[in-house]
């Protein structure tokens, strides 16, 4: 592990203080501005989706004087034609996570691409095929393709998991039976070892499955935002007697891969266009996950949320410079000014200064003049923040916050952020949003 977890450990910092009430208006007894922090709110766990952008299509000619025509996309006859049968195989999330760690969550639900940090699925995806006599449609089937894509943070080859299942047909085709061949690929530094789900082409009835997995490799890690590869497939759909034309359709994963060998030291792959959750709960992280989500509730400038996500900096050096920039530590019992962050030990053990944004993200390094200086209590199960520095009243156009905070949430809070960028292979301005439930 690189440095990265004892330097982010040292950034966070927050401290507590006793009253015995407090609101969101001036204490008169205090002089402090002081109020509840609410409980953070999230929607259940969505996943990002993507439509394919381009396919292509073509028709076969048939021994019988026939066209045997492939397309994809939705169809009527998905949904109007005899004999459909209930879709099946590997398809978009439900909400929620899957309780296997880094593994995306797939149903029957019908719908194009959906990712996380480390999966695919493509739910469904309709195979329109109609049969032509003298320009004039006779009959139609549909199929319907189904993959599931798992990533490795920890290797640069993975499978992927395709389906191809016959769902309806309708008029008089020829036959209602097709063969069935499909074969993924991809470019940059990645290969297949295994390009084919099946060897050759295989018989489809109405009703049945095709499946089997494909495999990739990646010879050489990507450098950093260098380019990514995308997945590629083909389907080559025919009847007995048709005249093949390789492929009958074609499409692409709209998103790329990332393959790096930036983060500890060994290489592994991510959808990055994917930002990965930081969660702190507050019964765990206390003080130093309640300056975060001071922050996020109180300034103009809610750092960590999906609309103002933080960007990973893995420049030891520059993280440090934030951190000193932002956290200008004096003793305890200090006069306070603007930048100073004094320290009140007697009140708060192990009492250090813990910013937001962290000194680890592109966004932190704002001099500490500049921040909201709080402290915190816990009472009857209520966070409680209150203004720490007498020269300096809160605002909301405080671009950081200085928590005062004991070292232990401090220091845990710091690791779990290192144990984030090792699990979600977070490189150099990765995007990341931070999560505070209770």
């Amino acid at each position: 592990m690189r440095r990265i977890t004892v330097a982010v450990a040292a950034f966070l910092m927050t401290a507590s203080f006793a009253v015995s009430s407090a609101s969101a208006v001036d204490n008169a007894n205090t002089a402090r501005e002081s109020g509840f922090l609410k409980p953070a709110e999230y929607p259940a766990a969505t996943y990002e989706t993507a439509s394919i952008e381009e396919e292509s299509s073509s028709c076969s000619p048939t021994t019988a004087g026939r066209e045997l025509c492939v397309t994809t996309g939705s169809s009527e006859d998905a949904s109007t034609a005899p004999h459909e049968t209930p879709a099946s195989g590997v398809a978009p999330p439900e909400a929620g996570r899957s309780a296997k760690e880094n593994e995306l969550v797939c149903s029957s639900a019908p719908a194009d691409y959906t990712y996380d940090r480390f999966n695919s699925c493509l739910g469904n995806h309709p195979i329109n095929i109609t049969e032509l006599k003298d320009g004039k449609p006779v009959g139609s089937a549909v199929l319907q393709v189904s993959t599931h894509l798992n990533l490795d943070r920890a290797k640069l080859n993975w499978k992927e998991t395709i389906r191809v299942k016959h769902v309806s047909f309708q008029g008089n085709l020829t036959t209602n039976s097709f063969h069935v061949a499909f074969t993924a690929g991809c470019n940059r530094s990645c290969k297949m070892t295994k390009a084919s789900p099946w060897t050759g082409q295989l018989s489809l009835a109405p009703e049945q499955t095709l499946s089997g997995d494909v495999e990739y490799n990646v010879a050489t890690p990507n450098s950093g935002f260098n380019g990514g590869i995308t997945t590629n497939y083909k389907i080559n759909v025919m009847q007995a007697g048709t005249v093949p034309v390789q492929p009958n359709a074609a499409w692409s994963n709209p998103r790329n891969i990332r393959c790096d060998d930036e983060v500890s030291s060994v290489p592994g792959c991510v959808y990055p266009h994917i930002a990965p959750e930081l969660v702190l709960p507050l019964s765990t992280y206390k003080e130093a996950a309640a300056t975060y989500l001071f922050q996020q509730q109180y300034s103009d400038h809610p750092w960590g949320t999906k609309d103002a996500p933080l960007h990973r900096l893995a420049d030891i050096d520059a993280q440090e410079a934030n951190r000193d920039s932002t956290c200008v530590v004096a003793a305890e019992g200090a006069v306070e000014t603007p930048e100073l962050f004094v320290r009140k030990t007697s009140e708060i053990p192990d009492d250090s200064c813990d910013e937001y944004p962290f000194a680890a993200s592109v966004e932190g390094g704002t001099p500490g003049a500049y921040c909201n200086d709080v402290d915190f209590e816990l009472v009857d199960g209520k966070w409680i923040y209150a203004q720490a520095n007498s020269t300096k009243p809160l605002t909301k156009e405080a671009q950081c916050s200085r928590g005062h905070v004991p070292l232990g949430p401090n220091t845990a809070a710091g690791q779990e952020l290192g144990r984030q960028v090792q699990a979600q292979r977070m490189i150099d301005f990765d995007a990341f949003t931070v999560l505070i439930p209770e």
